[in-house]
C-alpha cells in the first residue's frame, strides 16, 4: 500500500478517536456547572467563558505549533498535542470551582492541534489532484467522532457521572495519539526553515490574497458555529427533557456528526468539480436557513431534525475552508498556513460562546439561533462577493 494511503487510513482512525474524546464532554458541560459546581446564577455566561477560554489560548498558540510543524514535522505535533490534551482532560475531573475549570480549559487550548496537524500532514503528503477527496475522507473521521463522542459522553454522564466522563476523554486521547505514533510516517519531510518567526509567517499569510480573505472570513464563520455551545443543552432541557438532558443533548449533538459523515464526501466530490468557493457559499446559506426555525420549535424531534439538516450544511463549510486554505499556498508553507488558519478559527470560536452566553442572558436562548442565522447569511454574501474563485485541480484518474 502506498504510504500516503496508509497515513490517511491511520490518521482517519486517530482523528476519529481524538474527535470522539474532544466531543465527549461538550453536551454536559453547562449541566456540569449546575450539577457539580453549583453554579446557578449566570450559568449561560459562565458556560460561554468556559468554552471560549480554550479557543482564545488555542488562537494564540496555533501559529507557533504550525511553524514548529513546518520545521520539525507534523507527526511530532500530533503526538505533543495528544498527550497534553489527554492529561488536561483527566485533571478536569478534579475541579471544584468554575474558575478552575476555565483555567484548565484554557490550558487545553494551549496544547491543542491534533486534528489541524493531521490535516496539514495529509494535505502535504497526498497527491495534489486527490487533496480534496483526502480531506473529505479525513473530515468524516472528525464527524464520526462527533457522532460517537456526544452520545457516549451523554450516556456516561447520565449513568456514571460527569467527572468519570472527563477521565474517559483523557484515556481516549492517549489512545488516538498511540495510533498515530505506531502507524504514521511522513513522506514529505519539512525542509529546514531556520529560526521560526511568527511575525514573518503572518506577513506571508496576509500577503496571499486568497488566504487573507479566508482567514478573515473564518473568524466570523467560526463564531457563528460556536454561539450555540453554551445554550444548546439548556435549550434541550427546556424542551421537556430536563431529567435526561445530558443524554438528550448527546443524541442531538451526534445528529450533526451523522449528517457530516453523509455530507462530507458528497461536498468533496462537488468541490473537486465546481470549486470550493461555491461549496462554502452553499453550505453557509443552508446552515443559516436551518437555524431560523430552531428558535421557534418546541418539539425535541423537530429540533433534532433541524440540527441534522444544519450538519449537512456544516460539512460543506468545514471542508471548503480546509481545501481552499491548502490550495492557496505551496506545500512548504501548509503546516504554518493551517496553524494560522486554526488560530483565526479558534479566535472566532472563542468569540462565539461569549457572544452566545451574553445574548442568551440578555435576550433569551431563542435569540441566539436568530443571531447565528444572521451571521451565517452575512458570511455567505461576503464570501460570494469577495472570495476569488479557486479552480479545482484536474484529476489524473
Amino acid at each position: 500500500m502506498e504510504q500516503w494511503r496508509k497515513n490517511l487510513y491511520v490518521l482517519w482512525l486517530g482523528c476519529f478517536v481524538a474527535s470522539m474524546s474532544f466531543s465527549i464532554v461538550t453536551p454536559f458541560m453547562p449541566l456540569f456547572l449546575q450539577q457539580d459546581l453549583n453554579v446557578h446564577t449566570g450559568v449561560e455566561t459562565w458556560s460561554g467563558l468556559m468554552f471560549s477560554a480554550g479557543f482564545f489560548t488555542s488562537a494564540m498558540m496555533s501559529p507557533v505549533w504550525g511553524s514548529l510543524a513546518d520545521r520539525y514535522g507534523r507527526k511530532i505535533m500530533i503526538i505533543r498535542s495528544g498527550f497534553g490534551i489527554g492529561s488536561i482532560f483527566i485533571l478536569q475531573s478534579f475541579v471544584t470551582s468554575p474558575q478552575q475549570l476555565v483555567v484548565l480549559r484554557a490550558m487545553n487550548g494551549v496544547l491543542s492541534g491534533f486534528i489541524p496537524a493531521s490535516t496539514a500532514l495529509i494535505a502535504t503528503n497526498c497527491p495534489e489532484d486527490k487533496m480534496g477527496r483526502c480531506l473529505g475522507i479525513l473530515q468524516t473521521a472528525s464527524a464520526s467522532g462527533h457522532i460517537m463522542g456526544p452520545l457516549f459522553g451523554g450516556i456516561m454522564a447520565q449513568f456514571l457521572g460527569n467527572r468519570q466522563t472527563f477521565v474517559a476523554a483523557g484515556i481516549l486521547t492517549y489512545l488516538a495519539t498511540t495510533i498515530a505514533i505506531m502507524g504514521v510516517r511522513e513522506i514529505a519531510r519539512p525542509k529546514s526553515l531556520g529560526r521560526v518567526s511568527i511575525k514573518n509567517d503572518l506577513k506571508l499569510a496576509f500577503s496571499n490574497p486568497v488566504l487573507r480573505l479566508i482567514l478573515l472570513a473564518c473568524v466570523f464563520i467560526q463564531a457563528s458555529l460556536t454561539i450555540l455551545q453554551p445554550v444548546l443543552s439548556l435549550q434541550i432541557a427546556r424542551l421537556g427533557h430536563a431529567d435526561t438532558a445530558s443524554l438528550s443533548a448527546g443524541i442531538v449533538y451526534s445528529l450533526v456528526g451523522v449528517a457530516t459523515v453523509i455530507g462530507a464526501p458528497l461536498w468533496a466530490q462537488r468541490g473537486d468539480k465546481i470549486g470550493f468557493k461555491r461549496v462554502l457559499v452553499l453550505g453557509l446559506l443552508g446552515a443559516a436557513l436551518f437555524n431560523v426555525p430552531m428558535a421557534f420549535v418546541r418539539n425535541i424531534f423537530a429540533f433534532g431534525g433541524l440540527r441534522f439538516a444544519t450538519g449537512l450544511s456544516l460539512a460543506g463549510i468545514s471542508l471548503a475552508l480546509n481545501a481552499v486554505t491548502a490550495k492557496s499556498v505551496n506545500a512548504e508553507f501548509r503546516g504554518r498556513a493551517f496553524g494560522i488558519f486554526n488560530s483565526f478559527s479558534q479566535l472566532g470560536g472563542g468569540l462565539g460562546p461569549i457572544l452566545g452566553g451574553v445574548t442568551a442572558t440578555a435576550c433569551g436562548i431563542e435569540s441566539t439561533f436568530l443571531l447565528t442565522a444572521l451571521i451565517l447569511a452575512l458570511c455567505a454574501a461576503g464570501s460570494s462577493r469577495l472570495l476569488p474563485h479557486v479552480s479545482p485541480t484536474p484529476s489524473r484518474d
